[in-house]
């Protein structure tokens, strides 16, 4: 087992013990609660991303680099290429939720009137109290997107507006982008490139970084190389038994979403696949004596970071990655600087809910048909956040065509998946162990 190289420490020890500002407060106090985490267990290559992907924002700011804020549905390439360095804002409105530390400032939200929990997310909103009280990272620049939802949208546009940062909107089409699909619209790729290309100038104009080609190219080289990666440990995971648990998925996707476009997502992606093939060949479970293999197509439960492994150890069950996981972008053409563009645009229609959650409601119930067949699934779980209004109805719909289709069952629960306040992880519990022992098993 390789334990953190003593060098290393000492080089991320020293930094957490700079003065990083008093914005930067909350991102200290996550990036050294995981670093003295780190010191006796293995050094992984995502656990060293992760530690690389804090310690990255107080060294551009030593540095005189450049910040990007964006959400957790718009991968960084663009960023990197650019030189900027990007901090995805729900790293920390969801990062400290498992530790319910989000909740005196989802609470403060409330006070000042900005929502409550069953209509603005609450993956934004404790940013936005951050904000107001001073205690939100300020970056330079801040991007964001029109999906999935008007909340996500609106929570960035009122950080703007407290802060008076230069802020980008990216907004994604409807229709659907591949000749084949009965929603297609030859429009909506150029329509994305387009406005990547606007962005491009954005950034231009508001700092003093250029456009540079050839680093372009490198960084969607780099990106493509890892989606071929994960492709081919999503394929993997179809294998019975499932060779990895049911948290590998989410660590997918947290590598793409945070340093895509990166050497260090190449690492990562590149140790998963093999993990996973290794674990295929050899016959290694992620669950030992799995018996049920569930799909979870939406978002994790995330106030309760034990809830997957409890489903694991009570039910010999394993959760075949869920919505975000399941990352489905295929590699692309990157020959030309035009085809990196377009690498780059469907990259972003394909990824996390963006590529699931917009357009008809014939793209999920696709979506979530294949991936049943695929993955050999034997039940559907699917904890609907509160605030993500827009798929309620898209929940039920879907699980009345999957039972037609497949004759698998689902289970729908509401919750707030960051307030455990509102649902509790026992109601939960109970809800997926009736559901389990009742229905499935």
């Amino acid at each position: 087992m390789k334990i953190i190289d003593i060098e290393l420490f000492n080089e991320y020890d020293k930094l957490s013990k700079e003065n990083w500002g008093k914005d930067l407060a909350i991102w200290k106090m996550m990036f050294t609660g995981l670093l003295n985490y780190q010191k006796d267990i293995e050094l992984t290559a995502f656990n060293e991303m992760v530690l690389n992907t804090f310690a990255d924002i107080p060294k551009a700011r030593k540095q005189g680099k450049p910040i990007i804020l964006h959400p957790f549905n718009y991968e960084p390439e663009l960023f990197f290429a650019m030189n900027l360095t990007p901090l995805m804002q729900e790293s920390i409105s969801v990062g400290i939720a498992p530790f319910h530390m989000n909740q005196p400032y989802i609470d403060f939200a409330n006070k000042i009137g900005y929502g409550d929990n069953p209509t603005i997310c609450n993956a934004q909103r404790p940013f936005i109290s951050l904000a107001i009280q001073g205690g939100a990272p300020l970056p330079d620049l801040l991007f964001y997107l029109s999906t999935p939802c008007n909340s996500l949208s609106m929570s960035y546009q009122v950080f703007q507006s407290i802060t008076k940062i230069p802020s980008f909107n990216l907004d994604i089409p409807y229709w659907a982008y591949d000749q084949g699909n009965d929603y297609y619209d030859g429009k909506t790729v150029e329509y994305v490139i387009d406005q990547s290309k606007n962005c491009v100038n954005w950034i231009e104009n508001n700092t003093k970084l250029t456009f540079d080609e050839e680093r372009f190219q490198h960084t969607m080289q780099l990106c493509n190389e890892a989606r071929g990666y994960v492709l081919e440990f999503n394929e993997l995971l179809q294998s019975v038994p499932c060779p990895v648990t049911s948290v590998t998925g989410m660590s997918i996707f947290q590598t793409m979403v945070t340093r895509g476009g990166s050497m260090d997502a190449v690492k990562v992606t590149k140790s998963m696949r093999d993990e996973a093939a290794y674990n295929v060949k050899n016959g290694i479970g992620g669950v030992p004596d799995e018996k049920i293999r569930i799909a979870w197509p939406y978002t994790h439960v995330f106030f309760d970071a034990t809830l997957l492994t409890w489903i694991e150890n009570s039910f010999n069950a394993v959760v075949i990655m869920d919505l975000l996981g399941h990352y489905k972008v295929l590699p692309h053409d990157t020959s030309t600087i035009e085809n990196c563009f377009q690498s780059l645009a469907k990259g972003t229609l394909d990824a996390s809910m963006v590529g699931k959650c917009r357009g008809p409601i014939e793209f999920y119930i696709e979506y979530m048909i294949n991936f049943i067949k695929d993955y050999k699934i034997d039940c559907v779980i699917m904890p609907m956040h509160f605030a993500c209004k827009h798929v309620y109805l898209m929940g039920q719909v879907t699980s009345e065509a999957i039972k037609e289709e497949t004759g698998i069952p689902s289970l729908i629960f509401s919750c707030d998946s960051y307030d455990s306040r509102e649902v509790t992880s026992e109601e939960i519990k109970g809800k997926i162990s009736d559901f389990l022992t009742q229905i499935v098993i």
